[in-house]
């Protein structure tokens, strides 16, 4: 036992910071606050400019009168990669040495700069076979040295330092034990999906988006940009303390007929559709789970992190998932008293549950060395330094001083020449100024709709012969058209092949309208017999009525037509559009029969 620790997260744009318990089964949290991570500390989870920060959490750690001097950190980053494994059932001390031996297969890159730890997630026990089902990370050795080198900065000895990932697990697991949950944390830059079976870990991905896609765009809306005295940090209030989300994405129609909407309509909306690609990759993660786990059913949905005291952002998620969430609001095991804005339960599960069953992310080669000092053999050399000092002051002091103008003369005169590394430095600083403001511009200009000949390849190579867009609607989000093909087999190779498009992200079909045309097997509409023989042509609807035949007498039989007419609506992968694969992309077409595609399904 660890006694009280200082438990820190230091998120790109949060820090949260907590002072409790260790391992302890009902722990308490003495203080807990969060501020503003100063800008350059930290990217992707590597410290950088760690300079201001270490200043302000020092102020902070005096100002809540923390004295502890043992911390604990929760990471997160995209470079240290996870993974669930099943191993058979052996002991503990040969876990490690069959993890290693097999780490090629569960990480493909070299891992020697990477340090390898695990957790039991859950014991498989049966008839026929006994297994092991771990949490498996590999994390760069340079990400945690850094954090190492963070903690001698500030005084303080590393306890345990584990993966963010992990640490709202340990927290979210006990809410509820049995059935299928899951828990959606809700990150600034970044979301962490966990579905757990009956309490256990079954799955967790981490989505690249967060909470900050909403700030950022309030930010650039007209009615915020300009005001230089509104930051992230008031964004975030005001999110917290005013409805800035609606319960339901709005589509094109809401999207186009802006100009309709009042002011704080537009922005509602404008902020709701920023969130459409994190709600689609979070789905996405979801029906990954679910379609190969047929016998899952989601009974609940946890949303916490400083996006879940977003208001209305809870409305959203169950509404676009389609299953009951729920906010986290208590921590079971845990005596916490949140003083209130962003020291609340959601945004600090990472800190309290990394002090539960940490990962211990602790490379043996980091770990603080003890320093055994001699205090006799210091005094004994103070002393003597101190008399050698006072002699050399006595009978030298004249010499040195000398020397002191000397060395100020010399300072002076390389000031003189250096002075024209100023101009040079501002005429830089200038420079990058107006790059950036180019660059900004430039991007400003980018539009999805650049890169469209993307997604008309893949309609080239994807679709088959009997594909027929009838029409095209192009927006600045995404494409509609309007398809006739001629079976049912036809449409329904269409729809998957337009799920599997990398170009888009979200398919919308519309029901499948079938046509049925008559058409005379000749170019003649044919002839009708009287009583008396006689053979008289026809014309428009009356081979409709009358039997049809030919020269000779004989009945035409007519043929039928199907065509089966749906409407497809689909947004934008902005990633892949954007990127050097969809330039990229072969466009030479390449046809799929619709025998093909059933004989493969």
């Amino acid at each position: 036992m660890a006694g009280r620790v200082i438990s820190i997260e230091i998120g790109n744009i949060l820090t949260k910071v907590c002072e409790m318990d260790y391992r302890s089964k009902n722990a308490k949290v003495y203080n807990s606050f969060v501020f503003e991570t100063p800008k350059g500390t930290i990217e992707d989870g590597y410290i950088r400019e760690p300079d201001d920060f270490i200043d302000m959490l020092h102020a902070k750690l005096a100002a809540n009168q923390i004295k502890t001097k043992k911390v604990v950190f929760s990471i997160s980053s995209s470079k240290i990669a996870n993974r669930e494994v099943i191993l058979p059932l052996v002991s503990k001390d040969k876990i490690m040495s069959m993890v290693k031996a097999n780490a090629s297969d569960y990480f493909p890159m070299d891992i020697s700069n990477y340090f390898l730890t695990y957790n039991v997630l859950d014991k498989i026990i049966t008839k026929e076979e006994k297994k092991l089902k771990l949490l498996l990370l590999a994390a760069p050795l340079d990400l945690l040295e850094a954090y190492f080198d963070l903690a001698r900065i500030l005084g303080l000895t590393i306890v345990t330092i584990d993966y963010t990932g992990n640490s709202v697990f340990q927290v979210v697991a006990p809410l509820k034990k049995q059935n299928t949950n899951i828990s959606i944390h809700l990150g600034e830059t970044s979301t962490i999906v966990s579905i757990m079976e009956d309490g256990v870990l079954a799955l967790q991905r981490i989505v690249s988006y967060g909470a900050n896609g909403a700030v950022d765009t309030l930010l650039s809306i007209d009615k915020y940009r300009y005001d230089e005295t509104f930051d992230e940090q008031q964004a975030y209030e005001l999110f917290m303390s005013q409805q800035m989300i609606n319960a339901v994405i709005p589509d094109e129609d809401a999207m186009a007929d802006q100009d309709l909407l009042t002011e704080d309509e537009r922005i509602r909306n404008e902020v709701t559709e920023s969130l459409r690609f994190l709600l689609g990759n979070i789905v996405r993660v979801i029906d990954y789970y679910m379609s190969k786990t047929s016998t899952a059913k989601i009974d609940m949905i946890y949303l916490s992190g400083v996006g879940a005291e977003f208001l209305g952002m809870r409305e959203l998620f169950s509404f676009e998932i389609g299953s009951a969430v729920k906010q986290v609001t208590n921590l079971t095991g845990v005596v916490y008293e949140p003083t209130g804005g962003l020291d609340c339960y959601s945004v600090m599960i990472p800190v309290i549950g990394a002090t539960k069953n940490s990962m211990n992310l602790m490379p043996d080669t980091f770990k603080a060395k003890k320093v055994k000092n001699d205090s006799l053999t210091f005094s004994v050399v103070v002393c003597l330094a101190g008399i050698a000092a006072a002699i050399g002051m006595w009978i030298i002091g004249g010499i040195m001083y000398d020397m002191a103008v000397n060395r100020t003369k010399d300072l002076e005169q390389r000031k003189e020449e250096l002075k024209p590394i100023e101009e040079v430095m501002v005429r830089y600083n200038n420079s990058t100024k107006t790059y950036g403001e180019f660059k900004t511009m430039l991007d400003q200009t980018k539009s999805s709709n650049k890169h469209l000949v993307a997604f008309i390849n893949e309609l080239e190579q994807k679709m088959p012969s009997g594909f027929l867009a009838l029409d095209l609607s192009v927006s600045t989000v995404g494409v509609a058209m309007n398809v006739n093909c001629n079976s049912k087999t036809e449409a329904m190779m269409i729809i998957q092949q337009l799920r599997s498009f990398k170009s888009i992200n979200v398919i919308g079909i519309s029901g499948i309208n079938e046509e049925v045309k008559q058409e005379e097997t000749k170019e003649s509409d044919g002839y009708i017999v009287d009583n008396q023989g006689n053979m008289y042509p026809i014309y428009g609807t009356q081979a409709a009525t009358e039997a049809v035949t030919d020269e000779n007498g004989n009945v035409i039989e007519a043929s039928t037509e199907v065509t089966l007419k749906f409407s497809v609506s689909c947004t934008y992968n902005t990633d892949y559009m954007l990127s050097t694969d969809a330039d990229a992309a072969d466009p030479t077409f390449v046809e799929t029969t619709v025998a093909e595609t059933a004989a493969q399904n």
